[in-house]
């Protein structure tokens, strides 16, 4: 599950078509810090990145999971289209209303963009 958990951040790194450095230096901070991989395992993740989706059970692991690929999203400091859509996907494939997908993708980039924190974010929407 955390290695699925993982490869959907490496989704947001690919979602441009460009793979910026900030990017991955962000993907293997979130990895080590987040994940307690280690570089190496980060590697082979990457590598082997055919998974099978499976959604997260819990709505504060999801929150979590979408808020990282904010993250990842951010880490070059532009916000591309595809990015941004693909934000939108996942908070659908998590089970969240496809009318509120847009919503959930802004509401967590500007929160990024804001500093605020992956649990204080979490926090806030599943208290709400």
């Amino acid at each position: 599950m955390q290695k699925s958990n993982f490869l959907r951040l490496y989704c947001m790194v690919m979602a441009d078509g460009v793979v910026e450095a900030k990017e991955l230096e962000t993907l293997y901070r979130i990895g080590r810090k987040n994940y307690n991989l280690t570089p190496e395992e980060i590697n082979k993740c990457v590598i082997s990145s055919g998974t099978t989706f499976v959604p997260p059970s819990k709505s504060e692991d999801c929150i979590g999971i979408l808020y990282e690929m904010a993250e990842i999203a951010w880490a070059d400091g532009n916000i591309d289209t595809t990015e941004r859509e693909l934000l939108s996907r996942y908070a659908v494939r998590f089970g969240y209303k496809e009318e509120n997908a847009k919503d959930i993708a802004d509401f967590l980039l500007s929160q990024v963009k804001a500093g605020v924190s992956k649990l204080d974010v979490v926090n806030q929407i599943t208290n709400a």
